[in-house]
């Protein structure tokens, strides 16, 4: 049921515009019941009786006539381009079809004409886009005739004489009102029953707000009703108007609702503060049957019945806000899109807990944003740009799309995947999980200068773990010198794949040479037969990174001991967490960022290896983070070298917050 808010209003007419006409424009009939604004401000139309009258703003001089067969015209209805102009009225009384003409103002010709009612037209409305034309008449007939086929899609018959019909600038309602002395509001989609109510004589006219928020309506009670379709129950203002209502008009940024009246007035209100702005007094000499704001927010056109001029009014005073820019076919650029929450989005993936998401941002486009949609939800935007909504979440993978569209139908996109993982942890057991070891120590290149030590660091890394933590020797593989050929890397790697389970833990150690392509900003490890200068022969990060992702282990700790190998990781502002180790991690820990680092002492470890090693000998706790043993390397191999060890989460690898814990054995 809809609820209506009476409220006793005391109108005060504020003198913010003076009677300040800035044009008048002579018709040949007193009957001038149509005059509006092109979308674009190009062009002002008046319905001159049976003909259409074309001027262009700021002139009362004729640009263009439209001979029609109508006797009468009573409403002029714009496409979403600007060039078509579709009409309604009457043929005569005595004639018993009263079709909508369609004309091109540009060939100055008629493309064609739509049947469908028998009795006079009263009002036509198009749906954005131009998919339906919606149309009454003064029998009751509502028909919506779809554009594409010509063919009526919905007739609903009032029996009573409809006078105004309008769909939401979103398309999301469809309105009507006549003789019945009721506004009835329809799902546009399937033409069902929204809401309705009744009004204490007949309703002549209908606006919706620009920005979708409000339904105007009014008629012969006098009455002004701000219906807010925003609120769950339609709640209505009821406003007190002098005279019978029978146009309406909202500024385009629906801060202000124009209203004509049967007593030579207009009546600007405040739709917000709920008062009478402005009045405008002696508009002609009967009743103002039109009023339109233009869509730059200064001028309002009006028509009196009994008048042969139209006037423009200026209405500057009002700071009526422009929205959008006018069309420009030369503009090709799409929107800007940011977002600022969530945060930390990279590669297009954000981890996140919980069943509500607030996405927040900016879009920006010096024409104009028009539209904004977040998963095909139309997202309210705020005069900077700004916007938040809602999101739910479900378990797993959510995409997330906003399509941003500017005034000149240059559309930006932006897609994300969010991924939920409440924070109650996963099912992971420690005590079950396999721990697996796959180890690459490089000294005899066939190629590259040899190294000292990267075979020692690699049986140590190896010797360690398996002595003194949960490492079994069959969950180990060790490929050294002229076994670590690019293929056989690839390959070991990459059969971990099928090998690993969610239930189970990686860890991957390469001591050798690395190698930094500026030009291409990657890093790459180099296989002990690839040749200098060739980096087809060498192992990319990307493909490292890319098999370490589609191995769907609980925790992947990747050590590099090999130079420039710093390209491997993203960025990290975590911290530690309790349960952590219920989550899924990738982390990396490499011996320095972009630089050359130390094989050592020949016999022996490099610096990196040594203190990795030796902190893990000695560590007397049961559990040892990930984290601990990047922050101790870090720290202590920057004290001892030039070099600068690097710890991280990898990026784009699959991490979401959690620890891999070394164990030791009792």
């Amino acid at each position: 049921m809809r609820l209506i808010t009476v409220l006793l209003i005391v109108v005060v007419s504020i003198k913010g515009i003076s009677q300040n006409k800035i044009l008048s424009i002579e018709a040949s009939s007193k009957e001038s019941h149509a005059a509006i604004y092109s979308k674009d401000d190009k062009y002002v139309l008046v319905a001159d009786k049976g003909n259409v009258n074309v001027y262009l703003p700021g002139s009362d001089k004729l640009y263009l006539e439209i001979e029609t067969p109508y006797s009468l015209i009573y409403d002029i209805e714009f496409d979403e381009k600007n060039q078509h102009v579709y009409l309604a009225g009457s043929y005569g009384s005595f004639e018993k079809n009263h079709p909508i003409e369609v004309w091109d103002l540009k060939t100055k010709s008629k493309l064609f004409y739509l049947e469908g009612h028998q009795k006079e037209l009263r009002a036509i409305s198009l749906s954005p886009g131009n998919r339906l034309l919606a149309s009454v008449d003064v029998d009751g007939v509502l028909n919506i005739l779809d554009l594409k086929s010509k063919k009526i899609e919905h007739t609903i018959n009032n029996k009573k004489g409809l006078l105004d019909v309008e769909f939401s600038p979103d398309g999301k309602y469809l309105a009507y009102c006549g003789a019945n002395k009721k506004v009835t509001i329809l799902n546009s989609s399937n033409y069902s029953e929204v809401n309705s109510f009744n009004q204490k004589d007949w309703v002549r006219e209908l606006a919706f707000s620009p920005d979708g928020n409000f339904l105007a309506s009014g008629g012969h009670d006098g009455i002004l009703y701000i219906t807010d379709l925003k609120s769950p129950s339609f709640i209505t203002r009821v406003l007190n108007v002098d005279g019978w209502i029978y146009s309406m008009d909202f500024s385009k940024d629906s801060q202000f609702l124009a209203v004509g009246t049967s007593e030579k007035l207009v009546e600007i209100w405040n739709v917000e503060e709920e008062i009478v702005h402005t009045t405008l007094s002696k508009v002609g000499n009967g009743t103002v049957v039109s009023v339109n704001f233009n869509a730059k927010g200064d001028q309002l056109l009006t028509s009196n019945n009994l008048s042969s001029s139209v006037d423009i009014w200026d209405v500057t005073p009002l700071n009526i806000s422009q929205i959008f820019n006018f069309k420009d076919e030369s503009d090709k650029t799409p929107p800007q899109i940011f977002v600022s929450k969530p945060a930390n989005i990279v590669d297009n993936r954000v981890r996140y807990s919980g069943d509500l998401i607030p996405i927040t941002g900016l879009v920006m486009d010096e024409s104009g944003v028009q539209r904004l949609r977040i998963n095909g939800i139309e997202t309210p935007m705020k005069d900077n740009g700004n916007f938040v909504i809602n999101l739910p979440l479900s378990q797993g993978d959510n995409y997330v799309t906003i399509e941003v569209t500017d005034i000149n139908e240059n559309i930006a996109l932006k897609k994300f995947i969010v991924t939920r993982k409440d924070l109650v942890g996963g099912n992971y057991n420690a005590a079950e999980a396999k721990n697996y070891l796959f180890a690459v120590g490089i000294n005899d290149y066939e190629y590259w200068p040899k190294l000292f030590n990267a075979v020692n660091d690699a049986n140590a890394v190896v010797s360690v773990l398996m002595g003194q933590y949960d490492f079994d020797f069959t969950d180990i593989v060790i490929i050294k010198n002229e076994q670590a050929t690019r293929n056989n890397i690839y390959k070991g790697l990459r059969s971990l794949i099928e090998k690993i389970t969610p239930k189970d833990n990686l860890m991957i150690y390469y001591s050798g040479h690395g190698y930094f392509d500026e030009l291409l900003n990657e890093g790459y490890w180099v296989p002990a037969d690839a040749k200098l200068n060739s980096t087809g022969d060498y192992l990319s990060n990307s493909d490292i990174l890319k098999i370490i992702k589609n191995i769907d282990s609980q925790h992947t700790f990747l050590v590099a001991d090999a130079c420039f190998s710093g390209s491997l990781f993203g960025t990290s502002n975590r911290g530690y967490a309790d349960n952590v180790e219920q989550y899924k991690s990738r982390w990396g820990l490499a011996s320095g960022r972009l630089e050359v680092v130390s094989d050592g002492a020949s016999g022996s470890n490099s610096p990196f290896t040594s203190t990795l090693v030796n902190y893990l000998k000695e560590n007397n706790k049961e559990k040892l983070p990930v984290s601990q043993i990047v922050q101790y390397v870090k720290i202590n191999v920057a004290e001892i070298s030039d070099q600068t060890p690097i710890g991280n989460p990898l990026k784009g690898a699959g991490d979401e917050g959690g620890e891999f814990i070394f164990y030791r054995k009792n």
